[in-house]
């Protein structure tokens, strides 16, 4: 599945962009976002988060798997976003590896992926404020 979640701009939730390349794992972490108050847009590679993420400059957050597909991926994207803008909560998941796998900038947050529900929307809302 190649999907892409339109969030229209009338959605007064906080909006997430989720980069998640499994599709199993990828709807149960929207169902759990916007179950947790949050408007969810998608990609299942690293070149399409950018599309997404470029088409959506109201985003509030940014969630990516640290191993995905696309040109780079989810630590080396982490750092760009976090250079480009600042301003966005960033969550870096695995169920593969941790923090020290790759370089985490400053001000992302780790998360095993078997600990992500219980902290995944409270980590979020916490770092949007």
């Amino acid at each position: 599945m190649n999907a892409t979640k339109k969030v229209t701009s009338s959605d007064l939730r906080p909006v997430i962009v989720l980069l998640e390349e499994e599709d199993h794992e990828r709807v149960v972490l929207i169902d759990h976002l916007e179950q947790a108050g949050f408007a969810v847009a998608e990609a299942v590679d690293s070149d399409r988060a950018l599309a997404v993420l470029a088409a959506t400059p109201a985003a509030k957050g940014f969630v990516t798997d640290a191993h995905v597909p696309g040109r780079v991926d989810g630590f080396e994207l982490a750092g760009r976003l976090r250079r480009e803008r600042p301003e966005l909560a960033i969550v870096l998941m695995s169920g593969h590896s941790d923090h020290t796998s790759g370089p985490l900038p400053e001000g992302v947050v780790f998360i095993n992926k078997p600990n992500i529900l219980e902290s995944l929307a409270a980590t979020l809302r916490r770092m949007i404020g």
